[in-house]
């Protein structure tokens, strides 16, 4: 808490005065009976009021109407279309404006892949931009160049929407904040901003794992705060992408001590999926997108199954199917 200022009752005097009474911090003034503060500072009453009201004017929020609230909530855009209509069907409308989203799998189950063309089509068909965050240096401009070409989209008509993704690379979680920072402050903008991509948040957290101080999930915090507040004021969508891992556990059951003996023990494999980040991260995305790729899979298609969970009942888990080929994800 911010500690007490000088105002112009209050002197300096006055304030080593409070000090020595533990009342130090903005919240101990306005804890503290009206009464006694006048006795400790010698002020009135109505100044000690004053004091308090200035401190109101100052850190308090904005008051907001109920009907610009209503007004707000239904002309502000909620969802942005992802372009491909199997997962739109699925998630109803689009990736939603003003949340965290998380696109989570195994290695090599197309996270990538989702997110570059995600990009592409948020931006194809209008003036929006996109933020692509690259924390592992695996961007390719090349396979986007190639997916564009397969549309039969010419070299402008590429470049124009090439240039509509602007692509930043991150290598530590510092970096990050300095640039969520810089955005929220104006030093840094972008003109119609819409979606912004993290590509892949685990990279930057892993150099903290293990540390005792929890450093690491004060970092983490600070990123959550920030991409909380960047997508409701400037009305954006907010994605991350997050790692899956995979643990199996070995069952051993031997047969000596069951009727039909055999010479060979049975061998029972339990395998446990668990997305990176924590306890901490898993309540924090207002969508979780799971992406599993299927044996099912020829020379020119990769068929990927992603599992959908909302925030509101994670329980009910919905389910579509993509494809990844030459032309992009369909």
């Amino acid at each position: 808490m911010n500690k007490l200022q000088e105002h112009v009752y209050l002197t300096e005097t006055i304030l080593r005065i409070l000090k020595q009474n533990r009342i130090i911090t903005i919240l101990d003034f306005l804890q503290e009976d009206a009464e006694k503060l006048s006795t400790l500072t010698k002020l009135n009453l109505p100044q000690i009021l004053e004091i308090r009201q200035a401190i109101f004017n100052k850190h308090s929020a904005n008051l907001i109407s109920g009907s610009t609230l209503f007004i707000n909530n239904i002309t502000t855009k909620k969802f942005i279309p992802t372009g491909i209509n199997s997962l739109d069907t699925t998630l109803v409308s689009g990736i939603p404006v003003g949340l965290i989203t998380e696109i989570c799998g195994l290695a090599g189950s197309g996270k990538s892949q989702l997110c570059m063309q995600l990009a592409i089509n948020f931006v194809k068909e209008s003036n929006n931009i996109v933020l692509y965050i690259d924390t592992k240096g695996d961007f390719s401009a090349v396979r986007i160049q190639k997916i564009l070409e397969a549309h039969g989209l010419s070299h402008k008509d590429m470049a124009v929407i090439m240039l509509k993704i602007r692509v930043v690379y991150i290598w530590n979680i510092e970096e990050l904040i300095r640039l969520l920072e810089n955005i929220k402050k104006g030093v840094l903008k972008i003109e119609n901003l819409s979606m912004i991509i993290v590509d892949s948040l685990p990279c930057l957290m892993f150099q903290h794992f293990g540390d005792n101080n929890n450093i690491g999930l004060t970092f983490l915090n600070r990123v959550i705060n920030y991409s909380r507040y960047l997508s409701k004021e400037l009305q954006i969508g907010f994605i991350f992408v997050n790692i899956q891992t995979r643990w199996i556990d070995q069952d051993i059951t031997d047969p000596e001590d069951t009727e039909s003996a055999c010479s060979i023990k049975d061998l029972t494999y339990n395998e446990k999926r668990t997305r990176c980040l924590g306890k901490y991260w898993k309540t924090i995305p207002a969508l979780v997108m799971v992406l599993e790729k299927l044996k099912l899979e020829t020379n020119s298609c990769v068929t990927i199954k992603v599992l959908v969970t909302h925030h509101i009942n994670p329980s009910a888990v919905k389910s579509c199917f993509i494809n990844v080929s030459a032309q992009g994800v369909i």
